[in-house]
């Protein structure tokens, strides 16, 4: 049977080679959007030779005779400084011609005493202290964020104080959600009914993953039900739930046969989320079918939909880390007793990994309050963070 680690591998893969839409977008719309190619500076970060600090601009060897301000926002100044000259200067204003060094406010005095005409330093002041050069940060043509990177806050202020106002991203992959079963309902059941939860939550964690989800759809347990949901579906992506395992009434694989898809993996060896398919149809797209229960259809969607999401715009396959013997020991006891790998929901708090209770496949509990997913098969285990844990 796969493991999943060729199960990811494949998915990464199959996401590789399908095409990426790119779109140009605003620098200020494109926080957490993924870029479709490395960006260059466009001007010399800093644009001019300017002040990191209030304090004098000063030439030679002081005392200085003190002349007229340099303040921020002004023109640069053309008129060098001559040795036992300074100008007082603001942080971010340009640095004259012919400027020593930088002294800070605190580090030098003023003579006569309340007349600010002359100053010395309290030390021996190094040159170039506290000047912020032209391009000293990155100079014009420098790359700054490469193809891959997802725009960080501090990577679309990088990018604007480098004078780029659009940027190239790759469009989040669209997602049809399919929900199979004749049990699912409405918050108000009938008797026999379980409540749809998997819909609710499709939207957000798809966009944890990279995705959006485009559409959400029902569909029977009858294999012409699911075909013709899937068959509707206008995105790249289906994501169906429900339907995969080999009972009497699932429909899923009788509905991919109809439809002529190429099924790449069937099952993955992993619990719970180990009746998970892969498929591609006849025109590219995908069809990603996850378990109906809860808790692995998040699993499955976590280590297979994944990194086919992440690969579809160009980031790298999500890291899965070894896990070291301290955090390993937290775990013992628990690999499944078939030898199958088996997921486990934990909590990583100050080194320290603990297995959250309540995650039974059809529960959300207990992945609801974890932040790792950790993998493991006998005495070896490796760790995921899940997308929308802040640790």
């Amino acid at each position: 049977m796969t493991t999943w680690h060729e199960a990811r591998d494949i998915a990464a893969a199959l996401g590789r080679d399908a095409p990426t839409r790119v779109l140009t977008v605003p620098l200020a719309r494109a926080a957490g959007l993924t870029l479709a190619g490395d960006v260059r500076c466009e001007r010399p970060l800093p644009r001019f030779d300017n002040s990191a600090m209030d304090g004098w601009a000063v030439a030679g060897d002081g005392p200085w005779q003190v002349g007229e301000p340099v303040l921020a926002g002004s023109i640069p100044p053309s008129i060098p400084l001559e040795p036992g000259q300074a100008r007082p200067i603001a942080t971010g204003a340009p640095v004259p011609p012919g400027t020593l060094t930088v002294l800070r406010s605190e580090d030098a005095i003023c003579e006569p005493e309340g007349d600010g005409s002359v100053i010395d330093a309290l030390g021996t002041p190094d040159p170039g202290c506290d000047i912020r050069r032209e391009g000293e940060e990155a100079a014009t043509g420098d790359t700054l964020l490469t193809r891959g990177a997802v725009l960080s806050p501090p990577g679309i202020g990088l990018l604007a104080a480098a004078g780029v106002t659009e940027v190239d991203v790759s469009a989040p992959p669209l997602v049809t959600f399919v929900a199979i079963g004749d049990e699912l309902g409405a918050p108000e059941l009938d008797p026999g009914h379980v409540t749809d939860s998997l819909t609710p939550m499709m939207p957000s964690l798809l966009a944890a993953l990279g995705a959006r989800c485009a559409t959400t759809a029902r569909a029977l347990d009858r294999p012409g039900d699911v075909a013709t949901a899937i068959r509707r579906a206008r995105t790249e992506t289906i994501v169906t739930s429900g339907g995969t395992a080999h009972g009497p009434a699932d429909p899923l694989r009788a509905a991919l046969d109809r439809l002529e898809a190429r099924v790449l993996i069937d099952g993955v060896d992993l619990r719970p989320g180990g009746s998970v398919l892969l498929a591609r149809l006849p025109d590219g797209r995908h069809v990603l079918s996850l378990p109906g229960n809860p808790l692995a259809a998040v699993i499955a969607l976590l280590t297979v939909g994944w990194p086919l999401l992440q690969a579809r715009i160009g980031r790298d396959v999500p890291a899965a880390t070894p896990c070291t013997a301290g955090l390993h020991a937290g775990l013992a006891g628990i690999a499944a007793a078939d030898g199958r790998e088996r997921a486990v929901a934990c909590v990583l708090e100050d080194g320290i990994l603990t297995p959250v209770p309540h995650q039974r496949s059809g529960m959300l509990r207990g992945i609801a309050a974890a932040t790792h997913l950790a993998m493991i098969r006998g005495s070896h285990g490796e760790l995921l963070r899940l997308p929308w844990a802040c640790v």
